[in-house]
């Protein structure tokens, strides 16, 4: 509110454009709801408009079974298809196909379809009209996807048919920082960037990001992919080498021969060169007639792609992104990339981007840039990961919510320390037991917030799980965020619900509100601190040569940012009051942005003077009354 409501004034005085980048589906809600309040104060209409992917917005396509896992692009281009065939039956060149209706939940084969009845109602429809109504209701995503599907109207293409006439577009952080998607952003904007007043929102996320945004990835599974796809389409034999399935054979055993040998745990860094000596050796061949070999194979896979859309079935090909990953490999040297072996999330070989400048510099481009977070601080830190140059200025506003609302209080007879939990094996049970001790005296709706999915679940098993009340929300990892949105806001709104458990700089802890009673407890089980890999290892070496900051910028401030997010969940107000508890003895490292950080004492009166005569939760009711929730299998994926 405290940026949209200035800036608004700013933008229509100048006739610039609002581009509010959000890095979740929650935060795209919460921004066009603060736009709907300024607009109910204002003498004239205000368009905002929030932007999805294709891919959340196809009514047409989303129960194709083919669709699934597509990238933007390959879902662009058979949008594309459809579009035109649309567009010539509507100007009677061609006779429009009616797609079959699809089945309740069912799939159908793309090659039934031709054209697209919901693109046809956006071109039919009024546009003006639209934009009056819009202006006048200002509905968030799933409020205008709803009338979309009611109208049979394309949400994606009606939601870029109105972004023209909006003063304030929000939009995931891919639409501005992917440097295609940009120039089609800007397009639908109508705007060249110097007309573009630019937010973005929870910017502590923004350098990782752009980082991730820049990397590059050869996972196993695509190696595989792609020489099933010779398989399938048949061999043939590269300019005066090998085939191209003994090609790929060899590309697939280099690729797992490092895995498996350098990356003993996470990731581990590649020698230089590394992989390529590898398949130079095993293929005898030099580096030009690699370029040549790779040339081939990425014509073979795009004709493939071309002939795949000519039968309307989805245009990938694997060996395609392949061998132009391959291509790009050389190229992506130090100090700007590390190449690393992971195993994790997926194995694979990437060139990690350590330089989140470079692809930050469109910020620059547009005629002024804010960037906001509750935990954005250090603020230089960040400043330096993107290159804003010394002219940005920094601005640093203590809440002004009482403080005495918020209570810091830490144990000092446990820690989640690596050495400690790995040196003594009770001492996943014993956090299990001061964990349920420490809920039992709580009285109010308590998230418990985890360094990791693993040590989450290991907690469960070990004995927090048959201790929980009946009504628990506990986050998975793999849970569609939809989903997790719905379950979420069941949660928030049941009386009965009770705990909340999850992970420090995941999905529940960051970007979501908890206002009133809907959260008035916070315990940290452990300090968030960023798990050590290579890559953040390589990350640090990066820093300390750029800034000389390397180990506070990768380990300190990430974990001071997590516990910040998630204890900031419960206070969204003046009137919000509440404990946060950090379960763990190094909690005073910390101290100074946790204020009155102390001991515990006596928690039982602790709660009792801050709550007052509030009922606590029983274990034995609960569990009479509803089973206790399922806990999967301990993932090994951790802070997402």
């Amino acid at each position: 509110m405290a940026v949209l409501a200035p800036l608004l004034e700013h933008a229509e005085a100048a006739d610039h454009r609002i581009l509010y980048l959000v890095r979740t589906h929650t935060q795209e809600v919460q921004i066009l709801q603060e736009a709907r309040t300024i607009a109910h104060r204002l003498e004239r209409p205000l368009l905002a408009i929030g932007l999805q992917g294709r891919a959340r917005r196809c009514f047409l396509l989303e129960n194709v079974a083919e669709i699934k896992g597509a990238t933007a692009e390959e879902h662009g281009k058979l949008c594309a298809d459809r579009k035109r065939s649309t567009e010539r039956a509507m100007q009677g060149e061609a006779p429009l196909i009616t797609p079959p209706e699809l089945p309740e939940g069912g799939e159908i084969d793309l090659t039934d379809l031709d054209g697209c009845p919901y693109y046809a109602r956006v071109l039919q429809a009024d546009i003006e009209g639209l934009v009056e109504r819009f202006s006048t209701k200002l509905p968030a995503p799933h409020e205008f996807e709803a009338y979309c599907r009611e109208e049979n109207l394309c949400a994606y293409e009606l939601a870029k048919k109105l972004v023209p006439h909006a003063r304030i577009v929000t939009a995931p952080y891919a639409f501005f920082f992917h440097p295609h998607i940009r120039r089609s952003l800007l397009a639908w904007m109508g705007v060249e960037p110097d007309r573009v007043d630019l937010v973005i929102d929870e910017a502590h996320n923004l350098p990782n990001q752009l980082r991730d945004l820049s990397t590059v990835s050869l996972p196993q599974e695509s190696v595989r992919r792609a020489r099933a796809e010779i398989a399938e389409r048949g061999d043939f034999q590269l300019p005066d080498g090998p085939s191209a399935s003994r090609f790929l054979d060899l590309v697939g055993a280099a690729v797992e021969e490092l895995i498996h040998a350098l990356a003993r745990e996470d990731d581990a860094v590649l020698p230089p060169a590394v992989f390529e000596d590898a398949l130079l050796t095993a293929l005898g061949g030099t580096s030009h007639r690699l370029d040549t070999w790779l040339g081939a194979l990425a014509t073979w896979g795009e004709n493939l792609r071309d002939e795949r859309r000519r039968e309307r079935r989805l245009p990938r090909s694997w060996v395609h992104t392949v061998a132009l990953t391959l291509l790009s490999w050389p190229q992506l040297e130090p100090p700007s990339y590390v190449k690393v072996a992971t195993r994790l999330p997926r194995p694979a070989l990437e060139a990690y981007a350590l330089d989140a400048s470079v692809a930050a510099r469109p910020v620059l481009d547009c005629h002024l840039s804010v960037h906001l977070s509750g935990t954005l601080t250090p603020l230089a830190e960040y400043r330096d990961a993107l290159g804003l140059g010394a002219k940005a200025r920094f601005l640093d506003v203590p809440s002004h919510f009482p403080r005495e609302h918020c209570r810091y209080l830490f144990d000092p007879t446990v820690t989640t320390r690596f050495e400690d939990l790995k040196n003594d094996p009770r001492a996943i049970a014993r956090l299990a037991d001061r964990l349920v001790e420490v809920l039992q005296t709580l009285p109010v709706k308590t998230a418990v917030f985890f360094p990791s999915f693993e040590l989450m679940h290991k907690v469960l098993e070990a004995g927090l799980q048959s201790q929980l009340p009946g009504n628990v929300f506990i986050e998975y990892s793999k849970i569609p965020m939809g989903d997790l949105w719905r379950s979420i806001e069941g949660w928030k709104k049941d009386p009965e619900g009770t705990i909340l458990i999850g992970v420090a700089g995941g999905r529940l802890a960051e970007g979501i509100d908890y206002p009133d009673e809907e959260l008035e407890a916070v315990v940290l089980v452990g300090i968030p601190y960023p798990r050590p890999t290579a890559k953040r290892e390589a990350l640090r070496r990066f820093l300390d040569s750029t800034s000389g900051h390397g180990w506070e910028y990768t380990v300190e401030a990430p974990a001071q940012r997590a516990i910040l997010q998630a204890t900031g969940r419960m206070i969204r107000s003046e009137h919000d009051r509440g404990l946060a508890i950090v379960l763990d003895r190094r909690a005073p490292a910390f101290a100074s942005v946790l204020p009155g950080l102390a001991p515990i004492a006596n928690l039982a009166e602790v709660t009792q003077a801050f709550y007052g005569k509030r009922a606590r939760w029983s274990t034995k009711a609960s569990r009479a009354s509803a089973p206790p929730p399922p806990v999967g299998p301990s993932a090994p994926d951790h802070n997402p």
